[in-house]
Formats: C-alpha cells, structure tokens, sequence
C-alpha cells in the first residue's frame, strides 16, 4: 500500500546534492568477525521489517505535489547488505578511507534509500556500516532502529523470521541534558505542525500583512512575540565567516573518530567546574580544538565566535520507532575566541542554560514545517538562509549504558554522523556508548583534508581540562559575554537611539489610534510610541521583521 510522503520527509528528499548527500552513515565495531548468515537474519527480521526500507520513492506523474512511498515488488535483502573487505593492512587509516568512500556514493533511487556494508578484514574482527536517508529518518529514530537489532545478551536465540511488533526501547544514557531545552516543543508538537501549515498557506497575507501573522499565532497557542523575536534574531544574526569549516563544497569527504574515552573522567571535570555537565564539558572541548585547529591554518580567532546548528529531538516518549523526521534545530555560538579553558566551558554552560529556557526549538520546528511545504527550489533557498549562519553541525546523543550484542558479537564501538546542508563542510558526531565517549568527525576534504588534527586537538584540550582540575587549579572568574547576536542587537539599538535623537523635534506617538487617527501623546524618551502603545509598536515592528524573513524565503 502506498504511503504518501510528508513534507518534512520530502524537505530532506529535496536537499540532496552531490556536493552533500542527505545521508545519515554510522558504524558498528566488532572484535571478532559476524556470522554472515546470522547477521541476514538479524537484519531481515529486525530492520528491514519496518515497510519503509522496503519502500521505493515514485514521484507524481504530474510532476507536481509529494512523492509516494511505494512496496518495491523487487525488493531484495542482498542488494543492501553487501560484504566487502579492507584492503591490507586492514587498519585503522584505510578503514576511514572506505568509509570516506562510501560516504559519498549516491543511493539508487529506484530501489529503497538504504545500505548496510560488512567491511571485513579490519585487524581481527569487521565493521558494520550503515547508511540511511534522511527521507526515511531522523537521526534520533534512525540510531534507536539500528540499536533495537542488538541484544543484551550473547546468547541470546537467532531473531525469529517474522517481524517484531514493537522493538523494546533501550536504556540510554543521560549525555544529553538538551532534551530539557524542548519540553515546551514536545508538548506542542501538533501546535507547531499545525503553525507552520497555516503559515505557508497564508503567506501572502502575512507578509502583505504583518498583524495578520500576529493573530495566526495566537490562533495556535504559539506566543506572538516569541515567534517574532526568534525570526527579528536570525534577521539579525549574520552568516558565519568562511574557514576550514565553511566554504565553497566538493564532493569529495574525509571522515575521522577518537579512541573511546572514559565518561568517568568527563564527570570529574565537569563536578569540579560551576557544576557542567557532561554536555558543557565536550562542547567546551570540541570549541577549544575547533580553536586550536584554526590557529595551525593561520586564522585569526581573537574575536572570534562560530555558531553550530545542534538537533533537538523533539519526539513525544514511546514514538522512538516512528519514522520519519521530528526534530528541531537550535543555533549554539561557539566561544572560539576564549584562550583560557576553565572560562571557556563556563561560557559555554551559560549559553547552553539560556537555550535551555529559550522558544528556539519551538519556534524552528515551525519553520522547518513551513519550508517543508515549500517547492523544492525554495526550500534549498530557505535551507541555504539559516544554514550559512552556521560553520558546522554537532550532534550529542546518549546512547545504552550497557554492552550490547549483534549476531552474537558484541557491539564495542558505535559512530554515526548527520549530514550537512549549504556550504558547511563540517560534522562533529558525539556518542556514548558502556561508559565511554566516542567523537567523530566529518569533513570536506577541499576545506579539511585532515580532520584528525581536529580530534588530536580535542584529546590535547581535553586533557587540560582535566589536569587544571586535578592541581586543583580552579579559579572563580567572571563569565565573558561574548554573543554576535547581543553585539548586533546593541549595535542596532545605537543606531536606533541615534535616529531617534534626531528626530527628538517630532516627539510625538507614531501610533495609530483605533479610529485610525494619528496619536497625539508623546513618545518615551527610549521609543517612538507613547506609554499607551509601546508594546503595540514593538510586536508590530517585530512582526515586521518576520514579514521581512519571509520575503527572503521567497524571494
């Protein structure tokens, strides 16, 4: 039966280039080699099972309106499951290498968006690495499927051939304390579906009219002026510069991961320091090397802030297992520019604090429904606005407390990266996995041919962090606030006062009033309305600047 695809799965279906394929990839290690006939099994009865990977895309006929997932008559377990192996020696450096390479083969379109490759010959034992389209997927789900084919124990019986009714959710970690960021988003997941379907249908109106956007928020429940001030900042915010991390794309891609390391030594740091959590600590770590690696191409980091985009799941507790995508994105800026690593995980805490409390991920996943709704030409417009803000992409997910077994094997590592959109060219991938943490690294090769410089820098900054709270070395300093956006609003609050000034002989409210005649109270000294009608002028001036966002989407 044919299954009509959402317009949040044809966005990402949309956003392929051959520069960044829409692909999410990870890996799986093993010490001893698979039985190649068990892990079929495991893989026919547990991940292929779900209809979508055995659904092929088929476009209208028309040409016009959302692909179709379609029951692949063909469908063929062996032509997804394919056995390769390493070339000798079968290390480490030419394991990166084939999977850089296979990182950027495009998938066959005419058949489901998928592959699994057992990669043999990797020093005793193999390499199971997949790769998934976006289309079918969110990252999220994506790594509950793959890990929902694992047991808990060794033994345990050869899957059965029919499929699972309900995979039985894994005990994950608590890496991750972002998920606080969206409890107000997952309780409204359905409100901000439904905002960003309206917006796309009335968008005339609302950029013809701002007021009109302003009832449309208080129509589903999403607060007016948080909608608008969330847009007014991304107005605002200006696009990353370009770097090592950012620039012109080739197809070509260059992956790299650390040895795991132990998370006990992660809450060492992150207890002796303003209470961090494990999160603050290697967010605080990946900018430290992002800084360090920067430095060693001669760029000047003094001044510098760098933003990435961080997914935010945003899935309501039991719908681990539904595919499709449902989540948002958050901007995090980088406090590159810090020298001084204590001070530099204390910034870092602060701004993760404030994006814990903020609408952000709200308010994006209603622009990611509205750009959803969007023909593709302007989607990868609207994709390519919010993308350019950002210099790369972090992921941070917790992922089983406990060793896991596939086919009989167990599981000792497990990497994964999310793909990139618009001229980034980098991905920093963070898993945890039985007590220890695993940092990986996708790159565009033009712009960063060696990413393990990048990852040799995050162990060095790391084990700084460490030393300094192992000498006790921990010293009460006073937080820098250093944020392009702040800056950029200040800036234009200046100017705004500037003009305001001299416009001091016109002192008079610019407001309407309702009978549609002009205002005759004077202004506040700080504004261009009178007490009666400050907020009013505010929000329409907010609504204003989202009007303005939208044209550029459009344009």
């Amino acid at each position: 039966m044919a299954e009509l695809m959402s317009n949040a799965d044809n966005f990402w279906l949309s956003m392929d280039e051959p520069t960044n394929l829409m692909v999410i990839t990870g890996f799986m290690e093993f010490k001893k080699p698979l039985d190649f006939n068990r892990l079929y099994a495991t893989i026919d009865s547990r991940l292929a099972s779900f209809p979508r990977f055995q659904r092929k895309i088929v476009q209208p006929k028309s040409g016009l309106g959302v692909p179709n997932w379609e029951a692949d008559k063909h469908f063929d377990l062996r032509s997804h499951l394919q056995r390769i192996a390493l070339p000798a020696p079968g290390d480490k450096t030419e394991l990166q290498a084939m999977i850089a390479n296979l990182t950027v083969a495009p998938l066959d379109p005419h058949k489901p968006l998928w592959q699994v490759h057992l990669i043999e010959n990797y020093a005793d034992g193999c390499v199971l690495f997949f790769r998934i389209h976006h289309c079918i997927t969110d990252g999220i789900a994506g790594i509950y499927l793959l890990l929902s084919m694992a047991d808990q124990d060794p033994d345990a019986p050869w899957p059965k051939s029919q499929p699972q009714k309900k995979p039985k959710p894994l005990s994950l970690g608590t890496l991750l304390p972002i998920d606080s960021i969206i409890n107000t988003a997952t309780k409204t997941f359905n409100t901000a579906e439904k905002l960003g379907r309206q917006a796309i249908k009335e968008l005339e109106k609302s950029i013809s009219d701002p007021a009109h956007l302003k009832q449309l928020g208080k129509q589903y429940g999403c607060i007016p002026t948080d909608f608008a001030s969330v847009l007014s900042k991304y107005m605002i915010m200006s696009s990353d510069p370009n770097s090592a991390f950012k620039g012109k794309l080739g197809v070509r891609k260059r992956v790299a991961w650390t040895e795991p390391m132990s998370l006990d030594k992660i809450k060492t740091v992150g207890r002796a320091i303003s209470t961090a959590t494990l999160n603050d600590v290697l967010i605080a770590t990946v900018t430290g090397a992002m800084r360090r690696y920067l430095k060693s191409r001669n760029t000047r980091v003094n001044e510098l802030d760098l933003r990435v985009t961080v997914p935010v799941n945003i899935r309501k507790p039991g719908t681990e297992f539904e595919l499709g995508n449902k989540f948002s994105l958050v901007f995090l800026p980088l406090p590159v520019h810090l020298k001084d690593p204590i001070l530099r995980l204390k910034e870092v805490k602060r701004r993760m604090d404030r994006l814990k409390t903020s609408p952000d991920p709200l308010i994006n996943f209603a622009l990611l429904s509205v750009m959803g709704y969007l023909p593709p030409v302007l989607a990868k417009r609207a994709s390519a606005f919010f993308g350019n803000k950002a210099s790369g992409v972090l992921t941070n997910v917790p992922g089983p407390r406990q060793p896991l077994y596939l086919a009989g094997q167990k599981i000792e590592n497990f990497m994964f990266w999310v793909p990139r959109s618009g001229k980034i060219g980098l991905g920093i991938s963070i898993f945890s996995y039985d007590g220890k943490v695993t940092v990986g690294v996708a790159s565009d090769e033009g712009l960063m041919p060696d990413p393990e410089i990048l990852l040799e820098g995050f162990e060095d900054e790391f084990n700084s962090l460490l030393t300094l709270v192992q000498s006790g070395k921990v010293y009460d300093e006073p937080l820098v606030l250093h944020d392009r956006y702040q800056e950029a609003r200040s800036t234009a609050g200046t100017i705004a006062m500037t003009e305001i000034g001299a416009r001091k002989s016109q002192a008079s409210c610019q407001a309407l009033t309702k009978n549609g005649h002009p205002c005759k109270n004077r202004a506040l000294a700080d504004s261009d309305y009178c007490r009666v009608h400050h907020q009013q002028g505010a929000e329409e001036t907010q609504l204003q600047d989202v009007a303005k966002i939208m044209r550029e989407l459009t344009r």
